[in-house]
């Protein structure tokens, strides 16, 4: 489902500081217990099709989100552009077959046996009854990429902070020689 460019995805360069201390440069590390951020955008493709799989997936973006705005997670231009793809090619595809979604809503005309509409009405429970259904987590889903999407924008503009605040000590002690 996703195009993860052979195998620049596992060496995307990554920049910056989770508020563990990871550093990040080359392959992924090895994540320290208790690396929220690090630890959801390492099973960020790992995307479960139930409904508890997109609920964990959901509140971990609001989790990851949470990080990054207090600053815990930045991360540089290519890494940002590595999961960018991730995330708009789901939350595209997604928004592509939205209205053929919603007509998994409808009940199809199959016929006047009693079978027939039994058959109708289950696609229809399987489509959109309750949180359990294919298009409620289909959405959860969404608006945790979403959510993801926004938390990796935060995250660029924090890591972009950094480089200036950086910058901007070394021209000092450069100017002080």
């Amino acid at each position: 489902m996703f195009d993860t460019e052979g195998d620049e995805w596992s060496t995307a360069l990554w920049e910056g500081s989770m508020a563990s201390g990871a550093q990040f440069g080359g392959p992924p590390p090895t994540t320290p217990a208790g690396d929220a951020g690090n630890n959801f955008l390492s099973n960020l493709l790992d995307v479960p099709l139930d409904a508890e799989g997109a609920k964990r997936v959901n509140e971990g973006a609001q989790q990851f989100k949470a990080l990054a705005e207090g600053g815990g997670f930045s991360i540089n231009e290519a890494g940002f552009e590595h999961y960018r793809k991730v995330c708009d090619t789901f939350i595209d595809g997604y928004n592509s077959i939205s209205r053929d979604l919603h007509v998994l809503s409808l009940a199809a005309q199959m016929g006047g046996s009693d079978y027939a509409k039994q058959v109708s009405n289950f696609n229809v429970k399987v489509a959109v009854s309750d949180h359990e259904s294919l298009v409620p987590n289909l959405e959860l889903l969404s608006e945790g990429f979403k959510q993801v999407r926004e938390a990796l924008e935060i995250a660029r503009k924090n890591y972009r902070e950094t480089e200036d605040a950086h910058s901007q000590t070394f021209a000092k002690l450069r100017g002080s020689e």
